[in-house]
């Protein structure tokens, strides 16, 4: 076999395991999206299938059964303000120690990078304890400083790498142009880390509208609870009725695939850049 076969070989494998991973994640959620337009009946017989009729009248009931308009507000409210504090203060963070001269930047390197070590079961409750003297359960504040709290040494890290990757140069000669600081980050910084920007936004805003384990905790009035929460009470309410559970699960991931439809080409850029190309 000639170099040039094999490597058009080596193609073909590539492009055959990638659509076979792609149709192995597309199945289950076109299950979940055709189903939410089926029937009760129609899923009882075959749990897998075309609908003999269109039922959009699933997500309406499962919409108001289910406290939707509640757990859509409460989420988007400690997802937004959990990604922009996470982005903010890892950023700063990040700049102080790789763009100034910072003492103890070994110590405060491994102070965020330590935090991955501990498991969020080992202080979930003095953490409960502590909120509840403060008056923190049952508010988006309280669940946004734990969720940047949980989120903050990844993110540390991953845009740690990408900072590093930027060319001495380019704050040597912002800084003899007169520049401050302030200045530097927001006109040269900034603009050149906005996909690591977003991928950190992205991520973060993620894994609060998924999350569960903190926020069945510390979330204990209906008005508050955010959308895994509304989504598990309702499959246990209304476990029988497939048709509605599965529209449920559809209004419950949809901001999350459309968010990434729509902010994939950032979201790869700050995933696969680690340096700045000029």
């Amino acid at each position: 076999m000639t170099r040039e076969r094999r490597k058009r070989l080596g193609i073909w494998v590539r492009i055959m395991i990638a659509a076979v991973v792609t149709v192995l994640q597309v199945i289950p959620l076109a299950v979940v999206v055709v189903n939410s337009l089926r029937g009760n009946e129609e899923i009882s017989k075959i749990m897998i299938g075309l609908p003999e009729k269109l039922h959009f009248t699933n997500y309406l009931t499962a919409w108001e059964r289910g406290g939707y308009a509640h757990a859509y507000a409460s989420s988007l409210i400690i997802g937004l303000g959990t990604s922009v504090s996470v982005a903010v203060l890892v950023g700063f963070a990040v700049y102080g120690l790789l763009k100034t001269e910072c003492y103890g930047k070994n110590f405060f390197y491994t102070y965020f990078v330590a935090g991955l070590a501990v498991p969020t079961f080992a202080v979930i409750v003095p953490l409960f304890f502590f909120f509840y003297k403060m008056n923190l359960i049952n508010t988006h504040l309280g669940m946004i400083l734990i969720y940047i709290g949980t989120n903050i040494s990844f993110n540390f890290m991953f845009m740690y790498a990408f900072f590093e990757g930027m060319p001495k140069e380019l704050d040597e000669a912002a800084r003899i142009d007169g520049a401050s600081e302030i200045q530097n980050m927001i006109h040269i910084v900034i603009p050149l880390a906005k996909p690591i920007i977003t991928s950190v936004m992205l991520i973060v805003f993620v894994n609060t509208w998924n999350e569960f384990l903190f926020s069945n905790t510390f979330l204990q009035k209906e008005e508050v609870r955010t959308v895994s929460l509304r989504f598990f009470s309702f499959v246990g309410k209304s476990g029988a009725d497939y048709g509605y559970v599965y529209a449920a699960a559809v209004i419950s991931i949809l901001p999350i695939v459309l968010l990434y439809f729509l902010m994939q080409d950032l979201f790869v850029e700050g995933m696969t850049s680690g340096s700045v190309k000029g």
